[in-house]
């Protein structure tokens, strides 16, 4: 599955050198079963998870918010109107 979750856990990965879902797991202090979980799409990440993750990537806070609202809710009316907040 290819979404903005994944995309940034990749990016850690990627960043800090981790070669197995274990290291990515341990440095994020989740357990495993909790990353296979948003791999695969069965439940959202935490926003503290995702400014963590933010913080290890020395991303800004407002585009992890925005890519992760796809991924974490289901109703187009909510991020249509949050992309058009964006957008202004």
């Amino acid at each position: 599955m290819t979404n903005y979750t994944n995309a940034l856990l990749d990016r850690v990965k990627a960043r800090y050198e981790l070669t197995s879902e274990y290291k990515l797991a341990q440095k994020l202090e989740v357990g495993e079963g909790r990353l296979r979980h948003w791999r695969k799409g069965r439940c959202s990440m935490d926003w503290d998870i995702a400014f963590r993750i933010a913080d290890l990537l020395e991303e800004d806070d407002q585009n992890v918010v925005y890519g992760l609202i796809e991924d974490k809710y289901t109703n187009p009316r909510l991020i249509n109107a949050l992309q058009e907040a964006r957008a202004s």
